[in-house]
């Protein structure tokens, strides 16, 4: 019996870990749907942007205020918005709900918009549907925080 029981321990420890690491297709797909957002922002790469975010794509900012894709995507183009530095990921969380999945996390950016200082640390929540076999990103929201002590 005791045997049994060790067996079962040193089985749980080595399947335990490998199946939590495992991610669901669709879980790797978001994850990568949300470095591509954050790198193409960072570089101003509208196509990319274009590519990902619905037509109907909103975004609410940390500070309250809200633009359309198509306002995003022209203050990335003329550079009035602009992105000093890679933006910061942490704690994302990722559920999925058939061809629906939510996204969670920290993020922290330095942006201005118009020579204004933006970003900065955020509680974000993104979502994205599943339209003829790839992902979009349909609205954005985030909430300022803040700052890790």
């Amino acid at each position: 019996m005791r045997r049994r029981s060790l067996g079962f321990v040193l089985a749980a420890l080595v399947v335990l870990p490998l199946s939590a690491q495992k991610m669901s297709q669709a879980e790797q797909e978001i994850r990568a749907a949300e470095r591509l957002w954050n790198d193409a922002r960072v570089k101003a790469d509208v196509a990319a942007l274009d590519r990902l975010l619905a037509d109907g794509w909103t975004v609410t900012h940390g500070g309250g205020t809200m633009d359309t894709k198509a306002q995003y995507l022209a203050d990335l183009k003329s550079g009035d918005r602009k992105f000093s530095a890679d933006v910061k990921e942490d704690e994302l969380t990722v559920r999925i709900y058939g061809d629906t999945a939510v996204a969670s996390g920290l993020s922290d950016s330095k942006v201005t918009f118009k020579g204004q200082v933006q970003g900065g640390p955020l509680r974000f929540t993104r979502v994205y549907v599943k339209r003829d076999g790839r992902w979009r990103m349909i609205v954005s929201h985030a909430t300022s925080r803040r700052p890790a002590s």
